[in-house]
């Protein structure tokens, strides 16, 4: 597999796996769920956290290699920071995309599914919410995992250099 593949699919997976176990962490604290519920509703709601992930690591591992051709090196924490600010900024757009496209499906394939009208008008509340959650809980977590695979990445390109070896 190609390195900028391999990233993008690890950082995908990452950013799925941070957004289950930060669900799971604000709702053991904010809603007191049981774990299993929990769970569900983790994985209900980790698409926007994956579809932001992967929306990251595309950008900033083709940001890198504009860059890489442009004669700068970058570091892995660099690089690191760089795909989890974009993964911060890109999130409430996913978190709003998913808010809606759920609902659609909700009231389209649901017995008693609420109106659109009615979702729209929670969309601020559930993205700030979301948001709000991201920061607090998953930027550290995030930043530590997107570090050792912007590392593999930088390390896996040629002519690449960590310093001394």
């Amino acid at each position: 597999m190609a390195p900028r593949t391999e990233f993008i699919v690890l950082a995908t997976l990452a950013g799925g796996i941070v957004a289950v176990l930060g669900y799971l962490l604000a709702s053991a604290f904010v809603f007191e769920l049981r774990p299993v519920e929990a769970l569900r509703l983790a994985a209900q709601w980790s698409p926007a956290g994956i579809a932001a992930a992967f929306a990251a690591a595309w950008i900033a591992s083709a940001w890198q290699r504009r860059a890489r051709e442009a004669g700068r090196a970058w570091t892995a924490r660099a690089m690191a920071l760089r795909a989890t600010g974009l993964a911060l900024l890109l999130y409430p757009l996913t978190v709003a995309c998913w808010t809606v496209i759920s609902g659609w499906l909700d009231q389209r394939f649901a017995s008693a599914g609420m109106p659109l009208r009615e979702l729209m008008a929670w969309v601020p509340s559930i993205v700030l919410g979301a948001t709000l959650a991201a920061v607090l809980i998953a930027t550290l977590p995030a930043f530590v995992v997107a570090f050792f695979l912007c590392r593999r990445y930088l390390r896996r390109q040629p002519g690449f250099t960590t310093g001394i070896a």
